[in-house]
């Protein structure tokens, strides 16, 4: 009877070590004066991709200008915060105009990234990202802001870098909310 309990007892102390901690996220988040609300929650094997758009607006998730993604990972590999610098650095290194400034700061891996217009999208994307390890992952936190292009002037993205700039200083500003339970 002793060794029963003894066995059950392994047993559940072993699940308890077992029991992999699970992301955890806000249903709303406010930047810039504006409340974003989850529209879409994507999972495709260990990576989860979640949409945010403004509340105030038409919540449509293939047709929006600015939105918050939350990007998880739970890092089954271990990738170290440099080894994601290099991966989108390469990456990057692959697309004609994009202008990206990919860095390590304060622990954090921070992205600034400028999409030129293309034939399909007559737009000009900023981005502009936050990315932490944690007990439960990889999370990132970024803001996506489509900008129409109305004149020649504007197709050159150096004219938006002052934009980028003032976003990721407002983002890095952000409370952290990406946590773990």
């Amino acid at each position: 009877m002793r060794w029963l309990f003894l066995a059950g007892f392994s047993l559940f102390l072993t699940a308890c070590g077992l029991t992999q901690k699970q992301f955890d996220l806000p249903e709303k988040v406010d930047f810039q004066g504006k409340s974003y609300v989850k529209v879409t929650d994507n999972r495709i094997d260990e990576m989860r991709q979640l949409l945010y758009l403004p509340s105030d607006g038409k919540q449509d998730p293939e047709h929006w200008n600015t939105g918050i993604l939350f990007f998880l990972d739970q890092n089954s590999q271990g990738n170290t915060l440099q080894q994601r610098v290099e991966l989108r650095q390469a990456a990057f290194a692959q697309q004609n105009n994009t202008q990206s400034k990919i860095r390590i700061e304060n622990q954090e891996l921070r992205s600034e990234v400028i999409y030129p217009p293309t034939e399909r999208f007559n737009d000009v994307l900023l981005e502009v990202s936050r990315g932490r390890n944690l007990q439960c992952g990889y999370g990132q936190i970024q803001y996506s802001d489509k900008r129409s292009v109305l004149t020649k002037k504007e197709r050159n993205s150096t004219a938006y870098q002052a934009s980028l700039l003032q976003l990721a200083q407002q983002l890095a500003a952000m409370p952290w909310l990406v946590t773990c339970k």
